[in-house]
């Protein structure tokens, strides 16, 4: 009918209307995201970035912790921190690893803490006054063995603790070891892990290799909405951990300095030196009943009286003199 017959003012102006819809629903479509309900994301980008900065803060601490227990200049890194399934990290581990099951008193479920072969027998062979150099042909570990990397292993969960203890204090401790990954049935296989790898090397000392430490999401979901703002900022805080007060400790316990007591002194000619005989007797300056010096160093420290002890002579401390302090005295020989 020419009733029913556009025009062609009319068809532009419906073809455009067709295309705008198009471009409308082509917008609309790019604002869709994939979300997979099956395995969920759990971290967002700011929590792991937040949990980035605490592991990097553990692996400096064990860094410290392991170079002064195994003698040597050793790093260690966090070179990965992921979310994935319990399976695909159990499939990824080879056969044999050292495996330690743990309980997380008081958080509810298992965790693991890993560490290759190659790095083990290394440690192992440090640890016997060796090279660090690990075996050719790997083997599962002897009793002996395991007992000597139970040291390592405790040091590392000690600071990995340590580390979460501003989120979430937990105690871990070993309840089971496995050689063959298929045989660790603690977390189900579908069940979404946290799981922070950290690269242990000290080239010329140690075979590098890796740790790992695995927790489940479901031990550590009510503490994550404390990955925020007011986290990092709590992290960046220029404050000594409490690993780094106690390498600092035994450091400053370990150090020796000199303690030496003045009795007095006195002047003598070089020709009454050359004349002194055994028997003769030197008169000092010092008075009887008058505190004797007491030297840290070369800095006054303390004031005394001496006295014997059996066949021992010593000096009880009467008076302390602080540090910073000047007591006006001359330092006498």
């Amino acid at each position: 009918m020419p009733d029913e017959i556009l025009s062609p003012e009319e068809l532009e102006a419906l073809l455009a209307t067709v295309e705008e819809t198009g471009r409308g629903k082509r917008r609309r479509e790019k604002r869709v995201l994939e979300y997979d309900f099956v395995r969920p994301n759990k971290l967002s980008g700011e929590q792991l970035r937040s949990l980035q900065r605490l592991h990097e803060a553990i692996a400096q601490n064990l860094t410290m912790a392991l170079s002064t227990y195994l003698r040597i200049n050793l790093e260690v890194n966090i070179v990965s921190l992921g979310e994935l399934t319990f399976e695909v990290f159990r499939n990824s581990l080879p056969n044999p690893t050292v495996i330690n099951v743990l309980s997380l008193a008081p958080l509810p479920e298992r965790a693991l803490a890993t560490m290759d072969m190659k790095l083990a027998f290394s440690l192992i062979d440090r640890m016997l006054g060796g090279p660090g150099k690990p075996l050719e042909k790997m083997r599962a570990l002897t009793t002996i063995e395991q007992s000597l990397l139970d040291n390592i292993i405790r040091r590392f969960l000690e600071r990995v603790a340590e580390g979460w203890g501003e989120l979430v204090a937990f105690t871990p401790v070993v309840e089971a070891r496995e050689m063959d990954p298929q045989f660790v049935q603690v977390i189900p296989s579908s069940e979404m892990v946290l799981v922070a790898t950290f690269s242990v090397s000290a080239p010329g000392e140690l075979e590098p290799g890796e740790l790992c430490f695995c927790v489940p999401f479901i031990s550590i979901d009510a503490v994550m909405q404390k990955l925020g703002n007011r986290f990092r900022f709590a992290a960046m805080k220029r404050e000594m951990s409490e690993g780094q007060r106690r390498y600092l400790d035994r450091t400053v316990r370990a150090s020796a300095l000199p303690v030496r007591v003045v009795f007095g002194s006195a002047t003598l000619t070089l020709a009454q030196v050359m004349q002194l005989r055994a028997g003769d007797i030197v008169v000092l300056d010092q008075r009887v009943g008058e505190s004797v010096q007491g030297f840290i160093g070369d800095k006054l420290r303390f004031f005394g009286s001496h006295g014997r002890i059996g066949r021992h002579t010593g000096v009880r401390v009467e008076r302390i003199v602080p540090p910073g302090s000047d007591p006006h005295l001359p330092s006498k020989e």
